[in-house]
């Protein structure tokens, strides 16, 4: 057997997944080189939480053709889109408290044999990087591991009627948990045997808890997919990778009406016009923006706003961005007299109407150094600019942050995010109007 593993992220993968493919039994391929020959050609699939449901929703019948025959999948992330029948979109805990995190095996699966779930649980000492809901699991799906006290899937495998088996993972990368215990190799090394035809739970002598954890979700979402509202003189418009954490910020009920035009980062050509803001989502994988670096010089050039919040490596590219990453502390809260120093350098500033210092606070991936003469919205705790205005470097204008709160609302993980873009959002529009 071969194993598929599709890379979106602009990152990684990880050496384990890059040494199995030196070994002949992984091959990598780039998400947008990835065709139906190659799901015919291999028996293991893996893909990431950066996965473009977009793309890979047009390869729908080659991925059923794929675990018709005995193919195997394991998926990371939100299922936002209906990329295989019987598959229902994910759902969220509804109102999380902590102990709504708790991680506990249900049947026991060879991933996780010997394996301490608590040190999966937290991430320095922090919960809800694991999972905070559920790709709620087809009929006849095994639960393997759960979530709080009524053991919300948030890990299972299904044997499919038709054939093949999925191994749900409804959060984060699941080789990249456990990263104190260095624990992520060996999972990934397992998930690349699973994949590869390795041992498996037997559904008939599965633990069949039910249903009970469906009380505990919240509701489906609509997701109706890209849009255009052509007849708007100033659009706002947003490139959508089609990863979850961005269909649900632009797609989802609470955002999706406020954005004029979503749409893919390839269409840009095509469908910026010079009186339009292009507003890039956090976490947009950074090497679909570099192929579309003279689109957007040609935006600002023509005068154009450009808007670009964090972890998508604006300074690749972006003119004279210069950027330099921290370490990310995450749990900086649970520390005695915690304060990560965020402040609001211009509390007067029409983007930054009606928020406070928490409402920018959630944790720093890094800093920048404007160029002279670029207006300063925000700072960490040491005094270097988080959140920028650059009208100086280009006959345009960038807005530019760290702050990456798309991808952290989208996951349904840290209400300052969302408290953020309530804010935000309506903010900028009005700037723009103005």
């Amino acid at each position: 057997m071969s194993v598929l593993y599709v890379k979106s992220a602009y990152e990684g993968p990880s050496a384990t997944f890059r040494d199995a493919e030196a070994e002949g039994v992984v091959t990598i391929v780039d998400q947008f080189d990835l065709a139906a020959e190659h799901l015919a050609s291999h028996d293991g699939l893996i893909t990431g939480n950066q996965l473009d449901q977009n793309a890979m929703l047009g390869l729908k019948a080659a991925l059923a053709a794929f675990l018709d025959r005995g193919g195997r999948w394991f998926f990371n992330g939100h299922m936002l889109r209906p990329l295989v029948d019987g598959m229902a979109q994910y759902r969220p805990i509804a109102e999380p408290k902590r102990p709504d995190f708790d991680l506990s095996a249900v049947n026991a699966h060879p991933i996780f044999d010997g394996t301490d779930l608590k040190k999966l649980e937290t991430n320095k000492g922090v919960a809800g990087f694991y999972g905070r809901g559920c790709n709620p699991p087809p009929d006849g799906a095994v639960i393997v591991n759960g979530l709080g006290p009524d053991a919300v899937p948030v890990d299972w495998v299904w044997a499919r009627p038709e054939g093949g088996r999925i191994f749900s993972h409804a959060g984060n990368d699941l080789a990249t948990m456990g990263r104190e215990w260095d624990l992520p190799a060996t999972l990934a090394a397992r998930i690349i045997a699973w994949a590869d035809g390795g041992d498996c739970i037997d559904p008939a002598t599965a633990t069949r808890p039910g249903n009970g954890f469906r009380k505990r979700l919240g509701d489906a979402e609509d997701y109706p997919g890209f849009r255009s509202t052509p007849e708007r003189e100033k659009r706002l418009v947003l490139p959508s990778s089609g990863c979850y954490y961005q269909i649900r910020s632009l797609e989802g009920p609470r955002y999706g009406d406020l954005f004029d035009v979503i749409t893919s980062p390839e269409a840009l050509g095509e469908t910026l016009q010079p009186d339009d803001t292009l507003w890039v989502p956090c976490r947009t994988p950074a090497q679909r923006m570099i192929a579309q670096r003279p689109v957007i010089d040609r935006h600002l050039a023509a005068g154009g706003t450009v808007v670009a919040l964090g972890e998508s490596l604006s300074h690749l590219w972006l003119p004279n961005v210069a950027f330099t990453r921290t370490p990310t502390n995450w749990w900086w809260w649970l520390e005695p007299g915690a304060d990560l120093g965020v402040t609001i350098a211009d509390p007067a500033h029409p983007l930054m109407a009606g928020m406070s210092d928490r409402d920018v606070t959630w944790h720093l991936h890094g800093f920048f150094e404007p160029p002279e003469g670029a207006e300063v919205l925000a700072r960490d705790g040491e005094g270097h600019a988080i959140f920028y205005i650059d009208a100086v470097s280009t006959p345009g204008r960038m807005i530019i942050s760290s702050l990456d709160p798309m991808f952290h609302h989208g996951s349904h993980f840290m209400p300052a995010t969302t408290r953020f873009l309530d804010r935000f959002i309506p903010n900028l529009k009005g700037f723009l109007d103005a």
